[in-house]
C-alpha cells in the first residue's frame, strides 16, 4: 500500500473550495467584518501564556514570549541535526530545516520549512540560544537580561568652599 502526504492535496482542495464557495459580491465582501477588528484588545494572558501550533505540514510546537524573553520548542524529529539551522536575522529568530532531495516511491521529494519570530523588545539577541533533543525537539531560548549590578556604595567627598555660594563663585552685585 502506498502512503501519500494528504497535506498538499487537503490544501490544494482547501484553497479550491474556498475560491469556489466564497461570497459572490466581488471585492467588497472581502472587507466584511474589518471593522469590528479594530476594537480587538489581546489581554495579557493572551500574549503571555504558551501557545500551541502547528507549524507547517510536520512540524508542531508551543513557544511562550514576553517583552524580555522567549521559548519555542519545535518538533523536528524529522530532520537530521545537520540539516537544522537557527539564527538571529535583525531582529528576528530564524529556524530553518531542510532535507535535501532524495528518491521515493513516487520520485522525489524535498521538504523544508522557515520559521520566524520576532525578537522580544528588550531581549539581548547575543542571548539566544538552543538546544536539540534526542527525541527530535529544537528549544530556542531567550533568557531575559540579567539585573544590571548595582555599583557598591561610595562616599562622595565635601568640599570645603569659601566665599558663600555653593558653588565656589563669588556673588556679583
Amino acid at each position: 500500500m502506498t502512503t501519500v502526504n494528504h497535506s498538499s492535496s487537503y490544501n490544494r482542495t482547501y484553497e479550491r473550495k474556498v475560491v469556489e464557495d466564497g461570497p459572490r459580491g466581488g471585492i467588497p465582501s472581502a472587507f466584511q467584518g474589518l471593522s469590528n477588528m479594530s476594537s480587538f484588545q489581546p489581554s495579557s494572558s493572551f500574549i503571555m501564556s504558551p501557545h500551541n501550533y502547528h507549524f507547517g505540514s510536520s512540524t508542531s510546537g508551543s513557544f511562550h514570549a514576553s517583552d524580555d524573553s522567549f521559548s519555542a520548542t519545535l518538533d523536528v524529529g524529522a530532520y537530521a541535526p545537520e540539516d537544522l539551522k537557527v539564527s538571529v536575522v535583525g531582529r528576528h529568530i530564524v529556524i530553518e530545516a531542510k532535507h535535501p532531495e532524495k528518491a521515493d516511491e513516487l520520485g522525489l521529494i524535498e521538504r523544508s520549512f522557515t520559521r520566524k519570530f520576532v525578537l522580544p523588545k528588550n531581549a539581548d539577541p547575543e542571548s539566544v540560544s538552543s538546544n536539540l533533543s534526542s527525541d527530535g525537539l529544537l528549544t530556542v531560548q531567550v533568557l531575559p537580561p540579567k539585573p544590571k549590578e548595582v555599583s557598591p556604595s561610595r562616599t562622595i567627598p565635601i568640599k570645603i568652599v569659601t566665599g558663600g555660594t555653593p558653588n565656589g563663585t563669588e556673588k556679583k552685585n
